[in-house]
C-alpha cells in the first residue's frame, strides 16, 4: 500500500495522482499500464512516484481503498435513512450508486475484470486489505438492525452481505452497459433480495 509520505500529501495532490492513475488503468489493461504515463499526467517525478508507491499495484490499491472509504460512508448514510433495515438499505444504495457512481470508476472495474492478471492483482490487494474488509463488515453490521434475523452473528452477516454486494456489482455492470434498463435492473435486484430474505421454499 502507499507510503506514509503519500498519505501526508495535500488532498488535492493525492486526487491528481489518483485521477492520473485511474485514467491510465482505464486506457489499457492493468498489465500494460505505464507508470511513465501516470507520472507525466500527474506532474510528478519518477523519484517522487517511488517514494509514494512500490509499484503500480500499490497505486491501484489506493484507488480501491479510496473507493472503499466512499462506499462505507455512503452505505452508512443509506442505512440511517432506512432505519437499519438491511433490505431497504441495499435498495437505497443501488439507487444511490446508479446516480452517483462516477462512470470512470465503472470503466476501471470493467477493465480490471478484463485483465489477464486479474487473479494475481485482486488476490494480493484483498490479502493486504483484510483489516479494511473486516472494518467494513463491522461498520455494516453495527448500522443494521439484526433483531429479526435467524442468525445474528457477524460471520453469517458477512456471508449474507457478500451475496448482496455481488448482486449490487452485477447490477452496476448491467447499468453501465444498458442505462435504459434501469427499472428492470431495480426490479430484478429486489426479487433477488426477496429470495435472500424469505427463501425460495413454500
Amino acid at each position: 500500500m502507499p507510503t506514509e509520505r503519500f498519505y501526508n500529501l495535500p488532498a488535492e495532490k493525492k486526487k491528481i495522482i489518483r485521477d492520473a492513475a485511474t485514467e491510465e488503468f482505464i486506457r489499457v489493461p492493468f498489465e500494460k499500464a505505464s507508470i511513465n504515463k501516470i507520472i507525466q499526467s500527474a506532474g510528478i517525478s519518477r523519484g517522487s512516484f517511488y517514494t509514494y508507491f512500490v509499484d503500480k499495484r500499490d497505486v491501484l490499491g489506493y484507488i480501491f481503498e479510496d473507493a472503499g472509504d466512499n462506499f462505507q460512508e455512503s452505505w452508512v448514510r443509506c442505512a440511517q435513512k432506512s432505519n437499519g433495515d438491511l433490505w431497504k438499505t441495499a435498495e437505497t444504495f443501488l439507487q444511490y450508486s446508479i446516480y452517483n457512481t462516477e462512470e470512470k470508476v465503472l470503466r476501471l472495474v470493467e477493465n480490471i475484470l478484463d485483465s489477464e492478471k486479474l487473479f494475481g492483482v485482486v488476490h494480493n490487494l484483498c490479502h493486504e486489505k483484510k483489516d479494511k474488509q473486516t472494518e467494513l463488515r463491522e461498520v455494516m453490521y453495527r448500522c443494521t438492525d439484526v433483531s429479526n434475523f435467524r442468525y445474528t452473528d457477524i460471520d453469517t452477516f458477512g456471508r449474507l452481505v457478500s451475496m448482496i454486494l455481488f448482486e449490487l456489482a452485477r447490477c452496476m455492470g448491467w447499468y453501465y452497459h444498458h442505462p435504459e434498463d434501469e427499472e428492470k435492473i431495480k426490479k430484478i435486484f429486489q426479487e433477488k433480495l426477496d429470495i435472500l430474505q424469505y427463501g425460495i421454499r413454500k
